[in-house]
């Protein structure tokens, strides 16, 4: 009789526990529910979706699939996992025509050699040639025959006055003022060419050769809209600290036979200062835009959460792009800049930059661009290629036919081949390692299988774009 009691409080007490756990199990499933349907898509408060799971499912899909309606699981459904997975097994699959070499490559590449020689003296009268080339829709026009003569002379004017550039930025620059009142910005150099940043995409110092690098590609692939820039050497001890402002020479100190500064920003200070080779410190120098384009920054849709465990809802909500296009800024019939954010991503995927959280247009100008700004945490990592950063591609599936068309061009390992001769023009060369050139025409593989992938999906004629506005 004893034993029998026993069996039964054991067996009430194993259902009490089922019960509680199934309740507590419903409840947390519709806690997450109510956090990700209910919350405004409203991007310019940072939405965000917590969760403690490293591989960041929201939660396992058996226990979804057996909870929640049908029209109900797409909610949870990790966009970013499943999106990555199909590109990577379209790649497996994509046409030879990816692989082979387009003559047409060489007409642009070509055009843009004969552009990078130096056509006519220096002069700081070139400073007026490339303020007259910024426009609504690009920094650099298609054919600039003196473009050569503008980055020479970007690279060899007197320094004048040397400052902080900027009070509140994260990352260790300086704002130069060129013979001719040009402003310019410089960003000095941390890493070698062969140092591999490791951890997250947007890990580390900025590179200053990946400013260099980006602003070639931008112009390689038809995005005209990153500001000119060179690799420069400069000599802290004769070029800049001369001229320096006070705050920023109160910085400069020597550290053995190397003369070293930590300027002044969010991050700056005496426990992360820069130093040159002796005097000399090699630097990316990137051309101030004209006065009277003013910059408007906007947070972008896609943007990170920098948090490990808090993950972005575009990286877990299959339809985010059908929200972001309902705002009006987003929405394709209203302007181009969810292209041009499309053409950033590509741009971004190729040089692996993770960092883009916000991005910058002219203010008060219709239609304006998105620029290519602050490329310096590209390059980091030639070993891995972080897909997500597609993301506004593979979401909205959605392309200019203009871009896809010119992405084309450099398959079978052109794109590669055609930076490598524009870098051969910098003052820095090489510019990047041969692994970094590699993972170039890796990635652009990657792009054609995301759009391949967007074409089995939605159908060639509404995935390319033929918009007005380039």
């Amino acid at each position: 009789m004893g034993i029998y009691c026993v069996i039964m409080i054991v067996r009430r007490t194993v259902l009490s526990l089922t019960a509680l756990f199934v309740l507590v199990l419903t409840a947390n499933v519709y806690f997450v529910y109510v956090i990700v349907e209910e919350r405004s898509p409203n991007i310019e408060t940072n939405n965000e979706v917590v969760v403690g799971h490293e591989d960041r499912n929201i939660v396992a899909p058996s226990v979804i699939n057996k909870l929640l309606k049908p029209e109900q699981k797409t909610v949870y459904r990790n966009a970013t996992l499943s999106a990555i997975q199909k590109i990577k097994h379209m790649l497996l699959k994509l046409s030879s025509e990816y692989y082979k070499v387009s003559l047409s490559y060489k007409q642009v590449l070509n055009q843009l050699l004969e552009d990078l020689k130096p056509s006519v003296e220096m002069s700081t009268e070139l400073w007026g040639t490339a303020h007259k080339w910024v426009g609504a829709r690009e920094i650099v026009p298609k054919h600039a025959p003196h473009l050569g003569s503008v980055l020479r002379t970007l690279c060899s004017t007197k320094i004048i006055r040397a400052e902080n550039a900027q009070q509140q930025g994260t990352q260790l620059k300086m704002m130069l003022t060129l013979l001719g009142n040009q402003k310019a910005v410089f960003k000095p150099q941390w890493y070698s060419r062969n140092k591999v940043i490791g951890g997250p995409v947007y890990a580390g110092k900025d590179r200053h050769n990946a400013e260099v690098a980006a602003f070639h590609l931008s112009v390689l692939l038809g995005l005209r809209r990153s500001p000119l820039t060179v690799g420069r050497k400069v000599n802290l001890r004769r070029e800049v600290m001369p001229v320096a402002t006070n705050d920023l020479l109160e910085t400069f100190y020597q550290e053995g036979n190397n003369t070293c500064f930590y300027g002044v920003c969010y991050f700056c200070g005496p426990n992360q200062p820069v130093c040159a080779q002796k005097d000399v410190m090699e630097g990316a120098l990137i051309l101030w835009l004209p006065p009277e384009y003013k910059l408007k920054k906007h947070r972008s849709p896609w943007q990170r959460t920098y948090k490990p465990q808090t993950i972005a809802r575009w990286e877990v909500d299959k339809n985010y792009c059908e929200r972001i296009k309902a705002m009006k800024l987003y929405n394709p019939s209203t302007g181009p800049r969810l292209l041009d954010l499309i053409d950033a991503a590509i741009f971004d995927f190729l040089i692996d930059n993770g960092d883009r959280h916000h991005y910058d247009v002219f203010e008060n100008v219709t239609n304006s661009m998105v620029l290519l700004l602050d490329n310096g945490k590209g390059f980091g990592n030639p070993h891995r290629d972080h897909l997500d950063i597609l993301a506004p591609l593979y979401q909205c599936c959605m392309i200019r036919k203009s871009t896809w068309d010119r992405l084309q061009y450099f398959s079978g390992n052109a794109l590669s081949t055609s930076l490598e001769a524009l870098l051969q023009h910098s003052h820095i060369t090489p510019v990047l390692s041969s692994l970094h050139f590699k993972a170039l025409d890796r990635r652009l593989l990657f792009v054609f299988a995301a759009v391949e992938v967007c074409f089995e999906q939605r159908g060639r004629e509404r995935v390319l774009v033929y918009d007005a506005v380039r």
